[in-house]
């Protein structure tokens, strides 16, 4: 995997209000498949960069801002792993911090799938107007 690709993917998840997404864009294929949990309502899978696009047209609607700080920038094989700290304060004033990972497919230096892993149960709480839920570390006996 070339330089250049992991430099565009750090750059657009890294530094949470400086996420400079326009390079990892443009690595994304014409056809690029991108899922996201149908948990909340703006989930789903999303197919070509057209509809990708939309995807975070969409989330900004609910979110004065969403931005993220990667942890990591990991490449294995034809996969880039990224961990990352996600920030968010819904239109309602609600904020949420959690973990989140994003898992990219490339092929021929171009991004051709794309999924997050994330605690859809947070982005649910703040989405309904309320405080994201935490529960006790279970005492174990």
């Amino acid at each position: 995997m070339q330089a250049p690709l992991l430099e565009a993917v750090r750059k657009g998840l890294t530094g949470f209000d400086k996420n400079e997404r326009t390079d990892m864009i443009a690595a994304l294929d014409e056809d690029v498949v991108f899922e996201f949990s149908d948990s909340l309502p703006y989930g789903g899978t999303y197919k070509g960069k057209k509809e990708f696009l939309a995807f975070w047209k969409h989330v900004y609607k609910e979110y004065e801002y969403f931005n993220y700080d990667a942890r990591a920038v990991l490449a294995a094989g034809d996969y880039i792993i990224v961990p990352v700290v996600a920030r968010a304060k819904t239109k309602t004033g609600f904020s949420m911090e959690n973990e989140h990972l994003f898992l990219f497919r490339v092929k021929n230096q171009k991004i051709v799938y794309g999924r997050i892993y994330a605690d859809t149960a947070r982005g649910r709480d703040v989405l309904e107007g309320r405080q994201p839920r935490k529960y006790p570390k279970l005492i174990l006996e």
